[in-house]
């Protein structure tokens, strides 16, 4: 098989083992990777193109959705939030994402911002830059030289 139609049968099965993570048990996956790269090998086998193969199979992430209603649908409570959270930001403005953010009057906020992506707050603290993490690891490393020092006498 030649560099580019491994790269492409490659790319189908990263494309659907990545979309079968935390869907199926580890054994499953493999399983279904291994299942649709024999299939595949198979039909280049016995005189098929690795286009009328790939036609054939389709989109990957629709692949992997049958593949997970075969087995029950049993779709993992982080998979569907993660993915049922990805489907509401994914339509919605700024705006209306910072709408549905809900931060309370004091401590930690959170504000998404178009061009910049997610600004994390401490009060006037910006905790996801540099100097943000610093004072947190400095503050960890305060605790744990306190806690060691008690747990000495």
């Amino acid at each position: 098989m030649g560099k580019y139609m491994g790269r492409i049968m490659n790319e189908f099965l990263n494309v659907l083992k990545l979309n079968l993570m935390d869907r199926l048990t580890p054994a499953e996956l493999n399983e279904q990777v291994a299942l649709y790269e024999n299939y595949i090998n198979e039909q280049l086998a016995g005189g098929k193109t690795l286009e009328q193969v790939m036609r054939k199979l389709g989109d990957p992430e629709k692949v992997a959705d049958m593949i997970v209603k075969h087995y029950g649908g049993q779709e993992s409570e982080k998979t569907e939030q993660t993915n049922r959270a990805g489907r509401i930001f994914r339509d919605m403005t700024t705006d209306e994402i910072n709408e549905q953010i809900q931060n309370p009057d004091r401590g930690i906020h959170a504000e998404f911002k178009e061009n910049e992506g997610w600004d994390v707050r401490l009060g006037k603290l910006k905790l996801n830059t540099w100097y943000g993490t610093l004072i947190i690891l400095g503050i960890v490393l305060v605790v744990f030289v306190l806690f060691s020092e008690l747990l000495r006498k």
